[in-house]
């Protein structure tokens, strides 16, 4: 779905739910359906504080703990942090351990992994979640100069 598809989505089931729809949850909500950069609570907080210095960090992780309770946003832990996506499909995500950038490779990228890796042990896979580690190519460059 598009982002603002996507917004007036989560705009409706927010107010399904009873919940207010502040100026500042709104700014979190679409800061969060516009990133592709899978951002932590804290730089949402960051983002979002400037349009609205009275924001507190606490806003943030409701409003995410909210859309996740929706399903409208997944959490990745990475090395002990939270990152949050907006993208619920199942999706692999490539770590750089240098820079720390996280990428999304394409949903159909998941279909063979599970079968592959599960043939003949008689595990039925219900859901996974894919990270590959490694280096981005631009880290790759620096090492090289």
């Amino acid at each position: 779905a598009e982002p603002q598809e996507r917004l007036d989505r989560i705009v409706q089931r927010l107010r399904a739910q009873g919940y207010r729809l502040t100026p500042q949850r709104m700014a979190i909500v679409r800061m969060i359906v516009h990133s592709h950069s899978h951002p932590t609570a804290e730089d949402i907080y960051n983002q979002v504080s400037i349009e609205f210095p009275m924001l507190s960090l606490a806003t943030v992780y409701k409003t995410l703990h909210v859309l996740k309770s929706l399903g409208e946003v997944t959490e990745l832990e990475i090395d002990g942090c939270s990152h949050y996506d907006s993208d619920v499909t199942t999706h692999p995500h490539l770590v750089c351990l240098r820079c720390c950038s996280i990428t999304d490779l394409p949903p159909e990228t998941m279909d063979k992994v599970p079968q592959e890796i599960l043939t003949g042990t008689g595990f039925q896979a219900l859901r996974w979640d894919i990270k590959i580690y490694g280096l981005c190519s631009q880290c790759q460059e620096q090492g090289k100069a």
